[in-house]
């Protein structure tokens, strides 16, 4: 239960100086907030974090990090031939998936409270400066997670992950260039066969701005002859 409590002085009838204490239940207008708070920074399906409170949370860990000459790792995951299991099972059961997958992110020792859902089949997982000596460990463990079976219409599953990862403030002291360089780690880590973990390194970098110019320039190649 939640009260406000306001003291007034006041000059009573007979001339004397009193103070007079008012409290009001605001009970439910603290639940109000809550609950508006807690739908704009969490994810309604998994009830992990989002993107907004992700980026929120990342912009004060790398300044922390900054500060007190520290780093940390930012770790991006793309769930492989998850439409499988939407077509295949049905959304309903995509959705119990995201959210097995979600708790069991949780369940990791030392990343609980920094687990992101981006959107979609994306996660984002952030490890502190203070457990980042021990991210092998924390690294191994998420892994070893996704090569287990997941359990779905009482049969078992395989959905494996690609994951990619960028150090911070190494690889980048940017909130949105820190999720980019491990996006990309991640999207090399699906160009080597899927179910597999990589580190950013500036050839990725390169290589996906290549493969980028090549597929602008043939978009463009393809609409100029069909205008003419």
């Amino acid at each position: 239960l939640w009260f406000e409590t306001k003291f007034s002085d006041l000059t009573w009838i007979d001339g004397s100086q009193v103070i007079v204490c008012t409290t009001s239940d605001i009970t439910q207008k603290k639940k109000n907030q809550q609950k508006i708070e807690y739908q704009a920074h969490n994810d309604f399906l998994t009830g992990l974090y989002n993107r907004m409170k992700c980026e929120s949370d990342l912009r004060k860990i790398i300044k922390h990090a900054i500060t007190h000459q520290q780093k940390g790792i930012l770790l991006f995951i793309d769930l492989d031939d998850f439409k499988q299991i939407n077509d295949g099972l049905g959304h309903q059961y995509g959705d119990v998936l995201l959210q097995q997958i979600a708790a069991g992110l949780q369940g990791v020792p030392g990343i609980r409270g920094h687990c992101y859902r981006m959107g979609g089949d994306e996660f984002v997982i952030v490890i502190t400066p203070e457990v980042y000596a021990d991210h092998e460990r924390i690294i191994k463990n998420i892994i070893a997670m996704f090569n287990k079976p997941w359990y779905l219409m009482e049969t078992e599953y395989y959905c494996t992950m690609s994951m990619g990862a960028a150090v911070y403030p190494d690889d980048s002291s940017d909130v949105h260039g820190l999720i980019r360089l491990a996006d990309i780690a991640m999207y090399e880590s699906k160009k080597a066969g899927k179910n597999r973990f990589s580190y950013y390194d500036n050839t990725q970098k390169r290589n996906t701005m290549k493969q980028l110019d090549i597929e602008s320039n043939m978009r463009q190649a393809i609409a100029n002859e069909i205008d003419e």
